[in-house]
């Protein structure tokens, strides 16, 4: 998942996904389509760059898309939110809300699950998901 170091102005590292190839296609679309500033927050600079990962501020709030189905989470499952046509399903760790978005997947009846992880002290994370719902469905429509 997430292995952040150095100081709040430097690099970080995150590990990319490793997703199939027409994921992965859709993922890099995504990356084309994300805000350098998610809720005020601004971008951080991700090691090793990759189209599957993004972050915004220290402590990082750190995207990476085509993860694999979060643990818990079933296609039949009523515990997902929609927010703006998006739909998500939450997981709450001990540091962090890892929220992943549900977007229909390049063949019938798979997914593209694209997880968003914010620290708990953040208050508002629902507006992250509000700025991130117009560039995940342009992106995996």
């Amino acid at each position: 998942m997430l292995v952040a170091s150095g100081c709040t102005h430097g690099t970080f590292t995150v590990t990319p996904p490793n997703p199939s190839g027409q994921v992965q296609q859709l993922c890099d679309h995504l990356g084309n389509q994300l805000p350098p500033t998610l809720a005020a927050l601004p971008s951080r600079v991700v090691n090793p760059r990759s189209p599957l990962t993004h972050a915004w501020v220290s402590p990082p709030v750190v995207l990476r898309c085509g993860v694999p189905a979060p643990t818990g989470y079933r296609p039949s499952s009523a515990s997902t939110t929609a927010i703006n046509g998006v739909r998500w399903y939450q997981v709450v760790c001990d540091r962090a809300v890892v929220w992943t978005a549900i977007r229909p997947g390049p063949v019938a009846h798979s997914s593209v699950f694209v997880e968003l992880a914010v620290p708990t002290h953040y208050p508002a994370a629902d507006a992250f998901l509000v700025a991130l719902a117009n560039p995940i469905k342009v992106a995996l429509p």
